[in-house]
């Protein structure tokens, strides 16, 4: 629960990691230098968890439900972000903005080292839960029905911007956000209807985008504290 003190000492033991594995990558940081980055003491680290392989995954696992969960709070607080252009913008610019999400979107094995197959199980769930995205704007009709393969099309549309600098850094003039308007411009034109969405349709696919982030959340949340000590020290 929020306000936990032991969830707060793990996110504190997690924000070390996520910052030292970014920095140094994952083979050369040790449970030592994440409890002294974290001002605690090494055996409080394996409170929560026994070995390095915990660690790192239930990191991984935070920044996918942190992706989530930003993605939650857009659509309460504007359900027009549940239009299918402006949902694929917000994500991208996520993704790009956060390191770890980018390593782990395109599999980059120099920071994750093994841990990437962590990763892949977590990009496994992302595409089971794209999928499921995409299904709720074709039924709310907030994406043409008429596209053969439909979740391939726009997964293989949209996954050339997050790619696209990895082959060709020529146009690093591109800032991100000009990047994410490019995407959300391909999208729109060749996905969505013509013509204004139904208010009433994005109102309803908000709703349950919302209720589906919101629930992958919590489940990662469980995973994340599972095993924590009740009376250890910080």
């Amino acid at each position: 629960m929020p306000g936990h003190p032991n969830h707060d000492r793990a996110d504190r033991i997690l924000d070390a990691a996520s910052e030292l594995l970014v920095r140094w990558g994952s083979r050369k940081v040790t449970i030592d230098d994440v409890a002294r980055r974290a001002g605690i003491g090494k055996g409080t680290v394996y409170l929560h968890w026994r070995t390095k392989d915990t660690l790192f995954e239930a990191l991984l696992t935070r920044a996918a439900a942190d992706l989530l969960a930003g993605i939650a709070t857009r659509l309460r607080t504007d359900p027009g972000e549940a239009v299918p252009h402006r949902y694929l913008r917000g994500l991208f610019l996520d993704v790009v903005r956060d390191p770890l999400l980018s390593a782990m979107l395109t599999n980059d094995v120099m920071l994750l080292g093994h841990y990437s197959d962590a990763a892949s199980e977590t990009r496994a769930a992302g595409v089971a839960a794209t999928d499921g995205t995409f299904e709720v704007f074709v039924r709310h009709g907030l994406l043409r029905a008429d596209v053969p393969d439909l979740p391939y099309a726009l997964s293989a549309a949209t996954i050339g911007f997050y790619l696209r600098d990895n082959a060709d850094a020529a146009r690093a003039d591109l800032t991100v956000e000009d990047r994410a308007d490019s995407m959300a411009r391909v999208v729109q034109a060749a996905f969505e209807p013509p013509g204004e969405p139904d208010p009433a349709a994005v109102e309803a696919a908000a709703t349950e985008l919302r209720s589906v982030s919101e629930a992958y959340v919590s489940a990662c949340r469980a995973v994340i504290y599972t095993g924590e000590s009740a009376t250890a020290p910080g």
